[in-house]
This record gives C-alpha cells, structure tokens and sequence, in this order.
C-alpha cells in the first residue's frame, strides 16, 4: 500500500470525503452496487452524514490520499441475515489498484467484526459482471457459500454470497493513559463530534484512575475515576466516575461490567469506600443492576449534553 495512503474509522466529519468517493465508485462500477450514481448524486449533505453516526450499526473505513478519500469499505449486520457480519460498498478508485490498499481496507472491516465477536464475515458480489472483484475476493481468503440472489434493483445481476472465517478476539482490562480514552468519548457520549471537549481538567492529576477494556488492542469500554466529595457520604474517602463508556456494536455482553469491577478492586486498594457519578438516565438500568443507588430528586440535565442524569452512588469493600 502507499506510504501517504491512511485508512481509517471515518467520522460525520468526514461526509465530503465519503460522499466523493462514493459517488465515485457508483459511476466507476455502476453494476457493483445496489444503488446508482443517478440517485445519490442528488441526496442532500445529510444523508452522507448519517451514514456516519457513531450509533450506526456499520462502520465506514476510510482510505485517503493528500486529503483526497480514493477508498472505502464498510461492515456491519445485514437486514436478511441478522446475527451476522458483512462487508459492504467496497470500492477502490482505479489508480490504487493492484497496490494492496484493498486488502487492507478489508482488514479493517474484518478485524472490527473479529472484535465484536464474529467468527464469519460475509458479503455480496456481483460475480458476472465484475469478475475482477470475485478473483480479488477468493485470494483473500473468500470463498462462496453456495447461496445465490438477484439485485433488488437490476434482478438481471447475479450476486454470490461468500465468506471467510475470522480469528477469535481477546478482551483485556488495563490502567491507561488518558488520551487512550478520547476517542471512544467523543464517540460514544460526544454524538460523534469532532470539535467535542472530551478531555477532563483532572484527566492527569496523580490520583486519577483511568480504566479501559481492550479487544486486541482496540478500546472498546472507558472509565475513568477522580477523587471527590460524595453529595450523599462527605464523611467516606470516595471517587467520582465520569466517562463511562461502551462501543455501540460490544454492549450487553459483560464488558463495562467486567471494566467496573477491576476499577473497584483497585480503587479499594487505594482505600476507596465509595464511588458517585451523573448518571445518564438513559444507563440507569445498567448502574441499578449493577448495584448502584439511584438518588431521588437528584434528577438534573448535563451541562455538557443537556443530556437527563441523575446521580448515583455505590459503597465499596
């Protein structure tokens, strides 16, 4: 691949990008997607910049060059096939072919669908009139799964089904820095935004705690803890937790609660006998379940999000 070529998690900043390069490969391969350049070259700017909200259930990658996106895949659960990982909208521009950057941007895809717990990852080809793309596929390990459809808006297209199978993924609780964490805030409690303050005043202080859940490297839960009053227990050494955190598409499977319970044990060890938070009302089930009190009459909107929170706490040892 390119030296100056980046692949990356694309933002709703990055709608000019993903809108050039999607346009782009709908008028290069016209027979390779289930929508037409004549379509979505009259789509208004918003809805390129949904197809980049942080709660989307896919993901964009994007592959830039100098400033200019001549790349881009996408993963994420099928509509007909629920309970399984897809690549999708695979395109890159002519020029950048043949130099690896395509098999990169499919690593991309494929290591996010490993890190959510996919063993599998699926997609769609148009195997008659890009043969190209079938050939691509099968040397990166693709291989068709026997299952056949017709395009939804051209039925004279046949797609092919195929797949490729994906290492199991390693979940791991460390102490971090906390720039470490940024980006999953912006993400996740930010909405997304680019310009968003994510980093606290207290962020480096010697006594903050900063807790992340990893899978193979990739921060998927944050947490962080900073010394201070409880509102309910002034008379108890106690912490605040701010910017809990859980990547959309890894929620409800124990990770946030396995990233709580290190963070207690060590701020026990630090001699610690509560904690208190904001707690988004939205996560209220989440910290009730996972034994927090719900302070009544407490109830408050953020002044960061103008977000309901209301606050919570919980004795520890």
């Amino acid at each position: 691949m390119p030296n100056a070529v980046v692949i990356r998690l694309a933002t709703i900043d990055d709608w000019e990008h993903f809108r050039h390069i999607r346009l782009e490969a709908l008028r290069d391969s016209p027979d390779a997607f289930g929508s037409t350049w004549e379509e979505e070259r009259g789509y208004v700017d918003e809805f390129f910049r949904d197809q980049l909200d942080p709660r989307s259930p896919w993901r964009v990658y994007l592959a830039l060059h100098r400033g200019r996106s001549v790349g881009m895949a996408r993963g994420g659960p099928h509509d007909l096939f629920p309970g399984q990982a897809w690549l999708f909208g695979m395109y890159v521009s002519p020029r950048f072919r043949a130099s690896g950057l395509a098999t990169e941007l499919i690593a991309a895809v494929s290591t996010r669908a490993q890190h959510r717990g996919f063993d599998q990852l699926h997609l769609m080809v148009a195997a008659d009139v890009v043969p190209r793309a079938l050939s691509f596929y099968r040397r990166v390990g693709f291989v068709p799964t026997g299952f056949e459809k017709r395009m939804n808006r051209d039925e004279s297209i046949r797609l092919v089904e195929m797949t490729k199978p994906l290492a199991a993924a390693r979940f791991e609780i460390e102490i971090v820095e906390p720039e470490r964490l940024y980006e999953l805030r912006r993400r996740v409690l930010r909405g997304g935004r680019f310009d968003a303050v994510v980093a606290d005043p207290r962020d480096h202080e010697e006594t903050a705690l900063h807790v992340a859940g990893l899978i193979d490297g990739e921060v998927v839960v944050s947490s962080s803890f900073y010394p201070s009053v409880s509102p309910t227990e002034p008379e108890l050494s106690c912490y605040q937790l701010r910017y809990l955190a859980c990547d959309f598409d890894v929620q409800r499977r124990g990770y946030a609660e396995a990233v709580m319970s290190f963070a207690e044990k060590e701020l026990v060890g630090r001699s610690a006998q509560a904690l208190w938070a904001n707690g988004r009302d939205s996560a209220l089930d989440f910290y009730r379940r996972t034994g927090w009190k719900v302070i009544s009459g407490s109830e408050h909107l953020s002044p960061e999000t103008q977000l309901p929170h209301t606050v919570i706490t919980r004795l520890l040892g």
